[in-house]
C-alpha cells in the first residue's frame, strides 16, 4: 500500500463517517414513510394532519446540520405525504356519491308532486264575452177614455160617443172633503162586519167547579176551580164577545159623502151613459164587448135603475160591478174609477 493511498484513506474515512451521520440523520425521516400503511387506519383525522407537519421539520433540521446540499437533495421525500390527502379525501368523496345518489330518486317524485299541483289548479278559462242585450222598448200603454169634463157623456152600444148631458149641480159639482169621504167609508166598513168571534169565560167552561186541593198546608199557591183562566183548559180573561161595530152617521152627511164622490168622477170625465143598452137574457159576452169597445178606465161601476139581465151580465167580469141606484155607496163609487149608467139609472139619480 502506497503513501498516496495511505493518505487518501483518512479522506475516505472521513467521507465514510458523514455518509453515516446522514443515515443517522436520515433515519428520523424515514419513519413516517414507514408509518404510512397505518394511515389508511380510520385514525381521527387531526392525528393524520399532524403527522405530515413532524415529517416536514425533520428535514429542516437535517438540512441545518448538513446543509443546504443535503435539504435540497431531501425535498422529493416531503412532496410523499401529499397521495395521503387524497388518500383521505377519496373516502369522503366516496361517501358523498352516495348522498347524492340518494337524492336523485326524490327528482321523480318532486316532478309527479308539481304535475299533481298543475292538474288539481282549475283551468282559467278565456271570459266569454256575451253582445250586451238590447231591452225591447216597452211601449206606454195608451191612455184610458175620458169623456168631456163636468157633463155626462152618451154611447152608444159600439162605444162611439153620441152626444153630452148636464148633471145636477148639487149631485154632481160638490167639493170633495178628506175627513168626511174617510168618517163614511170607514163607517160603511165598520157596518160590513160580522162581529161573531167568541170565546168562553171560566163560568161558560164545562168542569168541575170542586176545590182542588186544601187551602193551606200543601206549600203550594192557593187554587180554587180548575176552570180558572190562569189554568190551561179554562177560561178566557176578557176575550172577543158577539157585537156589532157599525156607529152612528148623521143622513146628511152620508149624502154628502155620496155627492162629493160622484163629483169628482164627473170632475174627471169619467162619468158615461149607455144608450140603448138592453139585455133581454144576460149575457157576459155582451157586456164585456160594450166595455172594450168603450175603452174606459177600469174598475168600471155599472149603475143600474131595476134592471136584473144587466146586473148579472156584469157580475162575473173581474173589472167590473154592478149597483142598484138605492144601494149607491160612497165606498162604491171611489173604488170605481169610471161610472157607466145605463138610461133608468141617469134619470133616477140626475133628476131625483
Amino acid at each position: 500500500m502506497s503513501a498516496d493511498e495511505i493518505k487518501k484513506t483518512p479522506d475516505a474515512e472521513a467521507s465514510a463517517a458523514p455518509e453515516q451521520d446522514e443515515v443517522k440523520a436520515a433515519g428520523p425521516v424515514e419513519k413516517p414513510a414507514a408509518k404510512k400503511p397505518a394511515a389508511a387506519k380510520p385514525a381521527p383525522k387531526k392525528a393524520a394532519a399532524k403527522k405530515p407537519a413532524a415529517a416536514k421539520a425533520a428535514p429542516k433540521k437535517a438540512a441545518a446540520f448538513l446543509g443546504a446540499g443535503f435539504a435540497a437533495a431531501k425535498k422529493p421525500a416531503a412532496a410523499k405525504p401529499a397521495p395521503k390527502k387524497a388518500a383521505a379525501k377519496k373516502p369522503a368523496a366516496a361517501k358523498a356519491a352516495p348522498k347524492k345518489a340518494a337524492v336523485k330518486p326524490a327528482k321523480p317524485a318532486a316532478k309527479k308532486a308539481a304535475a299533481k299541483k298543475l292538474a288539481a289548479k282549475p283551468v282559467e278559462k278565456a271570459p266569454v264575452v256575451r253582445p250586451p242585450k238590447v231591452k225591447a222598448e216597452k211601449k206606454a200603454p195608451p191612455e184610458p177614455r175620458h169623456g168631456k169634463l163636468g157633463v155626462a157623456t152618451v154611447v152608444d152600444t159600439a162605444g162611439k160617443e153620441i152626444e153630452t148631458r148636464d148633471l145636477r149641480q148639487g149631485l154632481f159639482a160638490v167639493p170633495a172633503d178628506i175627513n168626511t169621504l174617510h168618517l163614511v167609508v170607514r163607517a160603511e166598513q165598520a157596518a160590513r162586519r160580522r162581529g161573531t168571534a167568541s170565546s168562553k169565560t171560566r163560568g161558560e167552561v164545562s168542569g168541575s167547579t170542586a176545590k182542588l186541593y186544601r187551602q193551606k198546608g200543601t206549600g203550594r199557591a192557593r187554587a180554587g176551580s180548575v176552570k180558572s183562566p190562569l189554568r190551561t183548559g179554562g177560561g178566557i180573561t176578557f176575550g172577543p164577545r158577539p157585537r156589532s161595530f157599525a156607529f152612528k152617521i148623521n143622513r146628511k152627511v152620508v149624502r154628502q159623502a155620496l155627492a162629493m164622490a160622484l163629483s169628482n168622477r164627473a170632475e174627471n170625465g169619467n162619468v158615461f151613459v149607455a144608450a140603448g143598452l138592453k139585455i133581454e137574457v144576460p149575457s157576459t159576452s155582451t157586456m164585456d164587448a160594450f166595455l172594450v169597445n168603450l175603452d174606459i178606465a177600469a174598475p168600471v161601476l155599472v149603475v143600474t135603475h131595476d134592471e136584473p139581465t144587466v146586473t148579472k151580465s156584469v157580475r162575473n167580469l173581474s173589472y167590473a160591478e154592478a149597483s142598484e141606484v138605492g144601494a149607491l155607496s160612497t165606498e162604491r163609487v171611489l173604488r170605481a174609477r169610471s161610472l157607466v149608467l145605463t138610461e133608468k139609472a141617469f134619470a133616477a139619480l140626475n133628476e131625483a
